[in-house]
């Protein structure tokens, strides 16, 4: 971790942490069961700020229902922090991504949405196998995160430790649903938009970012080779040079 530091915002009482490289005005946020350090390579490489979510790493508890409790302490964060900012979601990160366009507009200057979708189902299995089996089920989602098997081995074991706040992760997801909305065009994302996608995500597969781009017309889409749902940790120079191309091109 080099040039790296903690940065702090309370708000509504809670402190929500970030991790910080060089600073320049870009949020990223983690999926489930996750945390800031997922963007260690994105930090250190790009800069920009990593936020823990509220109850993940070291940011404090508050009390979460829904994708738009996430929304509203990312967007604080944001207004609090930066005022505006290029914000950057991976999987959960990225339905958080698109509430924050629908309801706080005003703080982004433009968005990336990696590995996600306009709708995020789970299977029953996994949402049941994290209650009664955890060490297990957390296996199986390594699983279907990864193509590379040192990174299966490493987030099982991680994805078995954070069982609980990684299951209430997943249930928000699988009550996330905004396909009808986008079909019937209530949602009108019209900032930059960068959609990024590995080629055998099994999680959010690649048709899912096809959608989006479709709806979000001022959208470009990138299917990365040899890579599973955790596209910026499997291949990271692929997807920094993506995410460094569209910044450029921003400013």
């Amino acid at each position: 971790m080099t040039n790296m530091e903690n940065v702090d915002a309370v708000i509504d009482g809670a402190k929500i942490s970030a991790l910080k490289g060089e600073d320049l005005p870009i949020v990223y946020i983690h999926g489930s069961g996750c945390d800031a350090s997922i963007w260690m390579n994105q930090l250190e490489e790009l800069g920009g700020y990593a936020v823990d979510l509220p109850n993940h790493g070291k940011s404090c508890f508050a009390e979460i229902r829904s994708v738009d409790d996430y929304a509203y302490f990312v967007a604080k964060f944001v207004k609090k922090i930066l005022g505006k900012a290029i914000i950057i979601g991976h999987s959960l990160g990225g339905a958080i991504v698109q509430k924050i366009c629908i309801e706080y507009g005003d703080i982004v200057k433009a968005v990336g949405l990696i590995s996600t979708g306009a709708r995020l189902r789970v299977l029953p299995e996994i949402l049941q196998g994290l209650e009664k089996n955890p060490d297990e089920t957390s296996k199986i989602i390594s699983e279907f995160s990864f193509l590379d098997s040192t990174l299966k081995k490493k987030y099982s074991k991680i994805f078995a430790e954070r069982n609980k706040i990684l299951l209430k992760d997943l249930m928000l997801c699988d009550k996330f649903d905004l396909l009808d909305k986008y079909r019937n065009n209530e949602i009108k994302i019209l900032c930059p938009t960068v959609i990024v996608v590995g080629r055998y995500d099994k999680l959010t597969p690649p048709k899912y970012s096809q959608f989006l781009n479709e709806r979000i017309k001022s959208s470009e889409i990138y299917i990365v080779d040899n890579a599973g749902h955790m596209v910026m940790l499997e291949k990271p120079v692929e997807f920094n040079r993506i995410l460094k191309n569209f910044i450029e091109r921003l400013v």
